[in-house]
């Protein structure tokens, strides 16, 4: 385009005559589909090559290499083009393996006879077959097969397959943080990031998983790849990477443990968190946005309201600390409202990125130096400070003092302590995910005076355990969806050696459903890490943001879990090298129950809770009141956490009462859960006492672990442990302390020692010990008199458990009583050197059964499935009220579900077309029913792969009352569609707006059943990504009869559109019950717009794009991004975020049928030289404009010359300024203005001024006025590009 320049200077942005009409919107690509050889070569032998490697020679010269790691782990590797074995390519370079991932193994065997070869070490055998290399592994201290190779290694372009038999009671774990998965068999995963965060995507993988038939696998790369355990064909494993050469690890052991530690001697051990990893943490950012009166804003504590912009609004400007009058929209004040809120906190991280940074001088010192103070101010609190990255962590000289970032000085000068690596670490692949977190990991001991690092990655593979946590990624609260695919996220995470799982704490987006925000606190108590992601949602991200009883329900579990402390500490060192803290059922208990999906919702946290989160509304009241079904007991007994009623193990319990204070949690009998005093961070525990919550039943046993909790002594054996028996036979009870073991720094030995014994009524006697010495007890009648004394005994028969909620508040009122407790307090001992003896008599622990109050004679019920309880996933067994019946029971599968007390239960995750048998009986005080015997089919699923929500419009008007969305209302009977009595239809065009991008595989045509006028007979498909160009398929031709017609799209193509062209149809009408469209199967359908993949468009979207403004290909963020640029140009531009600011406040209900057009025109005020403190202004002018809905183009300048002051908006009427000044990747800066208006707005018309840019200059400098990537947008998404 030709640029004019006049005085004054001045650009004129003619618009060409090309009109883009329609969206042309973004598509997933569909999966590629490789060509994968497999060639049948004969082995002729194999060849030590040293102590540990074995190459196996093919009869073509082909080598196969085994190395050795260990007796148990070997290294198979094969690449055809003649490469020699090799660490994994990675730009920038990252380390998969430690350092030294071998241990020793006794001399290889090798055998050569009867037509095969074998290589043996001391605990595994490999077995070749000499015509084609199919390899066979035994474990040799089980004699088990435990893997088989379906047929020889195939190698495709850019992809190599490996094929493995699957044992019919085989069960596979792993793959990383697979959202909603841990239980892999009969499914496929893939192992990539897919910035996908809902249910499906894959967030963390790990290119590892491990079987129950006693392997373990791992992939040597950092390709993404796709592991298939039955899915595509059952009885056959398919694991695949695009690479073109074999590169894997197997692990032979029996046991998750056994496995798990295979895992980590190759790629490392998990990180110990430190202490105050385990609080809440609060991220946001404190030093970019504007804060504005507003009476829909959020309350402040000078009793306002405030409304948050990223632009300057003319409001008051934040800063971490506070420092110019804005000291309650600063980061200090975060930390001072978590403490008048009486709210555990144990990090607060300031976002550097995203045109944040952390300080607001003329130099990188200077902001270090602003950052120090708040840390500083923080410590005096007991809170750490850590930052949330962008994407740097070193200098980049081309960078301006706000974005610049040097973690050394950050970690050496500032004191930071916790870094979250952000969305732009995903983008660069793996080995920029891993190389930032070692780089950092390397960095904060070494700098930071021996400090134990606090990492937080989205990008995770293997190998980042050794270095960081994970996190979930962004998602949307306020949601039971988000509760729930968390549960079996979390525990899949630790079955792939990733046990530091993280998610935000009622979601980075959305909010503003107390119910839900309340049971999202409740759960993730007994889980490691918690995050207050704020600034994004529908309302801030406090405990305390929904006002009461969330606030004091919230407190209540923050409290708890820092009471849990101890216990949770020892499980955390645990999973270094153990179970992971929060547990599949099966890893403790299992069975044909427990290894699938059925216990998915549901994890034990360390070896004695077992916590049931809920997870959706059942039959919750308006308050939140609910009730929680399909609780698996595993075997023993478990103990309601909050009443101590006990329940019987290895059955399923049903109407557990969940009022909204309450979580299901129960304890394993026998539990011995170490505690502390309830704190706000770790500077608040007391270290001079020791306490035990007991729940005495056989002989039981826990080892306490403890170290300095901050530093990276522990590696070195700096810690302590601390051994606890329990026994408990016919009423008495002796828990023995063994002296505490270790030292480390800042370790007091010298503690008193508190027991809280689980109990239904007073026992006869106690008596302690403290080494030799029996220690004289007293009894106290209060609760205070115990808290002040020591050697004293207090029964408390009905203990508080309301103890935490806001003074004055309703909930405050509401009594919570816990079942009673034996409380015992000893005198101060030095724990190392004595024994710790505690003796109970006359111990009893029964407090009945609460469901049980009917007596009388009891009927088996009558139970049936009718028709519209029975799917193909699902069936609904109702039954008839029996009287004197307190609960139901059913045997279903040889488990027992129990306390049912409606009349009806529902059966999910079955098979369709199978057959069930069930038995039911009635249950009170007296005893049981006979049981009562029924059964039903499950129905086939049909419509499995068809897509919902689907649109279509008719080019022949529909008769009234039979409009045309009737044939996309998946109501096959009581409604048709028909055109217009009366009138002529054919030909007629039917276009289908399937409203996602999806890969068809064919549709389905219902026609009338009495196949009357109407019935579609001839005509023409075909498909469009826009609705504008159209790419024709075939004809069809159907009989004239009620029968489902379908049409089939052979090449699956993608599309948004389907156009039928009808070109003969009954009577010369058009008619049909229902369509149905079909995608391929296991494909994505994918939602333009929904750049947050939860499955819809919402404000929530519209704030991802605000953030992502600007963001081109080539930036770090931009693959995180890439799905939202729906018009395919490389750049979040206005149109990208019109396509969702479109939908918005309701949409727009009839845009019109103006098209765009017009032209803009800017101007400069200055044309002279400028000099140092001078502001330049760009002036922006509309020029016979028509139906603009939204703009925006691109502006580069000069960073080292200039810099972005603000936007004065004139005739903008009520668009939204969305300009973002942006720093690209490459260093280039680029200012994007861009205004959209939000739903239904009025457009811009006509020539006037619309808005001025302006710049301030830093030193004498010429401004250069270019622009590109213009574009000017209607409301029907049609589009003027400049």
């Amino acid at each position: 385009m030709k640029q004019v320049y006049k005085q004054p200077k001045l650009l004129i942005w003619a618009f060409p005559m090309l009109l883009l009409s329609g969206p042309a919107l973004a598509i997933q690509p569909s999966e590629p589909i490789s060509v994968v050889t497999t060639e049948i070569t004969p082995v002729v032998s194999a060849q030590r090559i040293n102590p540990t490697t074995v190459d196996l020679v093919f009869r073509n010269g082909q080598r196969m290499t085994f190395d050795f790691y260990g007796p148990n782990i070997f290294r198979m590797f094969q690449d055809n083009q003649g490469g020699i074995i090799r660490d994994p390519e990675a730009q920038p370079e990252a380390q998969i393996l430690v350092d030294q991932p071998r241990k020793p193994i006794s001399e290889l065997q090798i055998k050569d006879e009867n037509g095969q070869i074998c290589i043996y070490t001391d605990l595994i055998e490999l077995q070749f077959a000499k015509e084609d290399g199919r390899m066979k592994i035994i474990n040799r201290t089980t004699q088990r097969t435990v893997l088989e190779e379906a047929k020889p290694v195939s190698y495709g372009k850019g992809e190599t397959r490996l094929s493995l038999q699957e044992q019919p009671d085989e069960y596979f774990y792993g793959g990383g943080v697979q959202n909603g998965r841990f239980s892999h068999k009969g499914k496929s995963i893939s192992i990539i990031n897919q910035n996908s965060w809902t249910d499906g995507g894959v967030a963390s993988p790990t290119p590892f998983y491990w079987s129950t038939a006693g392997y373990g696998f791992m992939w040597y790369t950092f390709k993404p790849g796709k592991y298939d355990f039955g899915a595509s064909q059952k009885g056959l494993v398919s694991l695949s990477h695009e690479t073109d050469y074999l590169d894997v690890f197997f692990m032979i052991n029996d046991g998750a443990v056994p496995l798990l530690n295979d895992f980590y001697q190759l790629t490392g051990n998990p990180i110990l968190l430190p202490k105050f990893g385990f609080y809440q943490g609060h991220l946001n950012a404190y030093n970019r946005d504007y804060w504005k009166e507003d009476e829909k804003g959020i309350l402040f504590e000078d009793g306002k309201r405030y409304k948050e912009s990223q632009k300057d609004n003319g409001g008051i400007k934040e800063s971490l600390n506070g420092e110019k009058g804005n000291y309650q929209f600063s980061a200090r004040a975060v930390i001072d409202r978590y403490k008048a809120h009486d709210m555990p906190l144990g990090w607060l991280l300031p976002n550097d990125g995203y045109g944040a940074g952390y300080g607001q001088t003329e130099t990188l010192d200077g902001n270090i130096q602003n950052l120090k103070s708040l840390t500083d101010y923080a410590h005096q609190q007991g809170v750490e400070i850590g930052l949330w990255t962008q994407s740097d962590l070193h200098p980049k000289p081309e960078v301006s003092a706000l974005l610049q970032r040097d973690i050394v000085k950050e970690v050496r000068d500032a004191g930071v302590r916790v870094l979250k690596t952000d969305v732009a670490w995903v983008g660069a692949g793996y080995s920029f995910g891993l190389n930032g977190v070692a780089d950092v990991a390397h960095i904060m001991p070494y700098y930071g005076n021996n400090a134990r690092p606090f990492i937080i990655s989205l990008d995770g593979w293997a190998g980042t355990q050794r270095y960081a946590g994970v996190w979930s990624g962004d998602q949307t609260g306020g949601e039971w969806e988000y509760i729930r695919f968390h549960i079996p996220t979390y525990i899949g995470s630790g079955l792939s050696g990733q046990p530091n799982i993280t998610s935000d704490m009622d979601g980075i987006f959305g909010g503003k459903n107390p119910v839900v925000n309340m049971r999202d606190f409740q759960w993730k108590t007994w889980s490691p890490m918690q995050l207050n992601m704020d600034g994004w949602g529908a309302n801030e991200k406090y405990p305390h943001a929904l006002g009461e009883p969330a606030t004091s329900i919230n407190r209540w579990y923050l409290k708890l879990k820092s009471e849990l402390m101890p216990y949770t500490y020892s499980i955390a060192r645990e999973a270094v090298d153990g179970l992971p803290m929060i547990r599949a059922i099966f890893l403790e208990y299992p069975n044909s129950y427990t290894l699938g999906k059925a216990t998915q919702y549901q994890y034990l946290y360390g070896p004695y809770f077992l916590v049931a989160p809920i997870y959706k509304n059942t039959a919750a009241d308006e308050e939140g009141n609910d009730i929680r079904d399909g609780i698996y007991l595993p075997e023993g007994t478990w103990i309601d956490y909050f009443t101590g009623e006990k329940y019987t193990g290895n059955q399923v319990v049903n109407n557990w009462k969940a009022p909204i204070w309450k979580l299901p949690v129960f304890v394993k009998a026998g539990a011995i859960i170490p505690m502390t005093n309830p704190n706000n961070n770790v500077s608040e525990i007391d270290k001079h006492i020791r306490m035990y919550e007991l729940y005495p039943a056989g002989r039981t046993s826990f080892t306490e672990y403890d170290d300095d909790g901050r530093t990276e002594a522990y590696r070195l054996g700096e810690s302590t442990s601390t051994e606890i028996t329990m026994e408990e036979n016919n009423g008495k009870v002796t828990v023995r302390i063994a002296p505490t073991t270790g030292n480390f720094a800042g370790f007091e030995k010298e503690k008193q020692t508190e027991f809280r014994i689980q109990v239904s009524e007073e026992p006869k006697k106690v008596t302690a010990r403290l080494g030799s010495r029996k220690v004289k007890l007293s009894q106290v009648t209060s609760l205070e008199a115990f808290e002040k004394g020591e050697n004293v005994i207090f029964y408390e028969a009905s203990p508080k458990w309301n103890r935490f909620a806001t003074p004055g508040s309703d909930f405050a009122k509401v009594s919570i009583r816990r079942n009673p407790q034996l409380r015992v307090k000893l005198e101060s001992a030095d724990i190392t050197a004595v024994n710790t003896e505690l003796v109970i008599e006359g111990y009893r622990f029964d407090l009945g059964n609460s469901y049980l109050r009917s007596t009388g004679n009891l009927t088996a019920p009558i139970a049936q499935v009718t028709e519209e309880n029975r799917e193909a996933y699902a069936v609904t067994p109702t039954w008839n009220k029996v009287e004197n019946a307190d609960y139901y029971e059913i045997e279903f599968n040889n488990m027992l579900y129990t306390t049912i007390q409606q009349t009806s239960l529902s059966f999910e995750d079955l098979e369709p077309e199978t057959h069930y048998d069930f038995k039911i009986r009635s249950v009170n005080r007296d005893g049981v029913s006979d049981w009562a015997s029924f059964g039903v089919e499950t129905k086939t699923n049909p419509l499995e792969f068809a897509i919902k929500g689907i649109r279509g419009e008719s080019s022949a008007p529909s008769q009234e009352g039979f409009e045309v969305d009737r044939l996309f209302d998946w109501a096959e009977t009581g409604d048709v569609w028909h055109s217009e009595y009366g009138k002529k239809a054919v030909p007629f065009d039917l276009i289908i707006d399937l409203r996602s991008f999806n890969q068809l595989d064919k549709f389905h045509y219902l026609p009338r059943l009495d196949s009357g006028n109407g019935t579609i007979l001839r005509g023409e498909v075909s498909y469009s990504l826009d609705k504008e160009h159209w790419t024709a398929v075939d004809s069809f031709a159907w009989k004239r009869n009620s029968d489902v017609k379908v049409f089939e799209f052979k090449d699956h193509p993608q599309a948004r559109y389907i156009k039928l062209h009808v070109t003969e149809a009954a009577g010369n009408y058009g008619s049909g019950r229902e369509l149905y469209v079909f995608k391929v199967p296991g494909t994505e359908s994918y939602l333009p717009g929904d750049i947050n993949n939860d499955g819809k468009i919402d404000s929530n979207d519209l704030t991802s794009y605000m953030n992502y403004t600007g963001l081109r290909k080539g930036d770090a963020d931009f693959d995180y991004v890439s799905a939202g640029d729906i018009n395919r140009n490389e750049l979040i531009d206005a149109y990208d975020i019109s396509v969702v600011a479109t939908q918005l406040e309701d949409g727009i209900e009839d845009p019109g049928q103006e098209k765009v057009s017009g032209q803009l025109a800017i101007s400069l005020d200055k044309t002279q030289a400028i000099q140092a403190g001078d502001t330049v202004r760009v002036l922006v002018k509309g020029m016979d404009l028509c139906a603009v809905n939204a703009l925006s183009f691109a502006l580069p300048y000069d960073q080292q010359s200039f810099e972005f002051v603000g936007v004065e908006t004139q005739g903008m009427a009520q668009m939204e300024n969305l300009t973002y000044d942006r720093l690209h990747t490459n260093g280039q800066k680029i200012l994007y203005p861009t205004f959209v208006n939000l739903g239904d707005k009025p457009v811009l018309s006509g020539s006037e001024d619309l808005f001025i840019l302006t710049f301030r200059a830093k030193r004498k400098a010429k401004f250069t006025l270019y622009s590109t990537d213009g574009l000017l947008i209607d409301k029907n998404l049609n589009t003027l590009k400049f």
